[in-house]
């Protein structure tokens, strides 16, 4: 550690220690909003200099949506990448709300002496939301463990319902706290996320869709009189015991690292890896993880939303078989999912990381649409031009676009994680040339064009330099042939398109 580094890491600590006596030990107790919020503010005012207390909006019942941004990272510093965690979507399910707080305390309270929370919060800016559903929180029961008041909003809505749907037309209408996530993501670029719930143990990961109908046709066919259950000729019979509901997996162009991503805190948890069943009518999961889709569809989902929309990796984390267990089970449950926590949040910094800049100007290209070759799913680089995207080991190749750049394609290697040490994205710098246009003159036409990809040895000698009027000539008359091409064609284009809308 160098010297300036390591005197501003004795005075950070010397400040987060007498933070440590002002700040009282958060008690494992539920916290309704009002306290929430009041420990929320006397955090960020006690540890100022690593905390940022905001508020993505409010809910229907004017209750403030607060999130705690957590990082030591120099504002100005390049390529940190924004995680979020969010927990109590169903405000009846109660344990990962408190889980994140008890999280909170964990991370101002151990960056000296944990060499984990230190290289995160130097390394990461980890965003904390822990209750996005307050309004049904107020009217849940603690220690009750199925279905009951709580789980939707103060309008009577599931909130993980009411998300903008890829698959399926969502006509669950827009709630106001739906609208602040997605403004949220709009405004943030997120690349990793987690969602706690609960009532079973399980890590849930996308897609949890399916195409519209698919699977109402199969069930409508499977259930009929003559292809039933009891039927010994039922294509049922056919099928394996797990295929049985009939859900089949929704596989996501990701899907290697969002088995990555569940597997990871499913193995750090001491017993989800189990895969144990809750209660004795509940699925058996592999490993305790499960695609979303294969367990049941939901339409609205909140994963799927930030993966497709925003390119951020979300997954669904069932902490707790009971939905709202007693505050006595909230430090079992806390150091259950402690050190998985840590470990989820630290694959941020897996895969590929960089800046995509001007070749001529140097400046950020933000917005530009980058993507893994061989694999369906886009993201885009921040109004800074950074970018990032969890990849597992391997080698890859990077396709980069931008309106009036050429495009890049850049091969690239992520490298496997030594036993002991952390992990250590590659970084590349993405250097774009701006696309050159070029007056081709000739006889017959002048237009502008772009240069080939390939650059010509001597691209003068290919074209000579016609007379003004011989060039005028020809310019009206491709302009005049292009009017009547487009006309000509435009019945047809107009038809296609509208036969395949409609």
């Amino acid at each position: 550690m160098e010297t300036g580094s390591k005197q501003l890491w004795l005075l950070t600590c010397l400040y987060l220690l007498m933070g440590c006596y002002v700040v009282s030990a958060l008690d494992f107790q539920y916290h309704n909003h009002s306290a929430l919020t009041q420990y929320m503010q006397e955090i960020s005012k006690t540890y100022r200099n690593m905390t940022n207390l905001y508020s993505i909006g409010e809910s229907l019942l004017k209750r403030k949506l607060w999130v705690l941004e957590i990082s030591t990272a120099p504002m100005d510093k390049l390529g940190v990448p924004n995680v979020k965690l969010i927990a109590n979507i169903h405000g009846n399910e109660a344990a990962g709300r408190e889980i994140l707080l008890q999280l909170i305390q964990f991370f101002v309270t151990n960056y000296c002496c944990n060499d984990t929370v230190r290289w995160l919060l130097n390394n990461t800016r980890i965003h904390i939301l822990p209750s996005l559903n307050p309004d049904g929180f107020e009217i849940s029961t603690e220690g009750k463990c199925e279905l009951g008041l709580g789980r939707e909003n103060a309008r009577h809505v599931d909130l993980n319902r009411s998300f903008p749907d890829y698959f399926q037309n969502n006509t669950q209408p827009r709630q106001r706290e739906t609208e602040a996530v997605i403004d949220w993501l709009t405004r943030t670029t997120f690349v990793l996320s987690a969602s706690l719930h609960g009532g079973v143990l399980v890590a849930n990961y996308p897609y949890e869709n399916v195409m519209e109908n698919t699977w109402d046709v199969v069930h409508r066919l499977l259930s009929t009189s003559d292809f039933g259950k009891n039927n010994i000729t039922s294509p049922w019979k056919r099928l394996f015991p797990d295929m049985a509901d009939p859900y089949l997996p929704s596989i996501s162009p990701d899907d290697d690292v969002f088995r990555h991503l569940a597997t990871t805190y499913a193995r750090t948890h001491p017993t989800m890896h189990l895969g144990l069943p809750c209660h004795d009518m509940d699925k058996r999961f592999e490993d305790g993880i499960t695609n979303g889709a294969a367990w049941y569809p939901i339409t609205g989902g909140m994963q799927d939303y930030n993966y497709i929309y925003h390119g951020c990796m979300e997954i669904t984390l069932e902490i707790s078989c009971c939905k709202y267990p007693f505050a006595q089970e909230l430090p079992k449950l806390w150091e259950e999912n402690k050190e998985a926590l840590l470990n989820y949040i630290s694959q941020v910094h897996q895969g590929v990381r960089g800046y995509v800049f001007d070749n001529s100007t140097q400046k950020p290209i933000p917005g530009a649409s980058l993507k893994i070759e061989g694999r369906d799913s886009f993201f885009r680089t921040t109004p800074r031009g950074e970018f990032w995207r969890i990849l597992l080991p391997g080698s890859y190749q990077l396709q980069v676009n931008a309106p009036g750049y050429e495009p890049q394609e850049i091969e690239f290697t992520v490298a496997s994680p030594k036993q002991g040490k952390r992990l250590i994205p590659t970084w590349l710098n993405v250097s774009m040339p701006a696309v050159i246009k070029r007056m081709v003159v000739s006889h017959e036409v002048l237009v502008a064009t772009n240069p080939p990809v390939t650059v010509m040895d001597d691209a003068s000698t290919l074209h000579h330099v016609a007379s003004q009027e011989t060039a005028n000539n020809a310019r009206l008359n491709f302009i005049d042939g292009s009017l009547m091409m487009i006309a000509g064609c435009m019945p047809f284009s107009l038809v296609y398109l509208f036969n395949i809308k409609y």
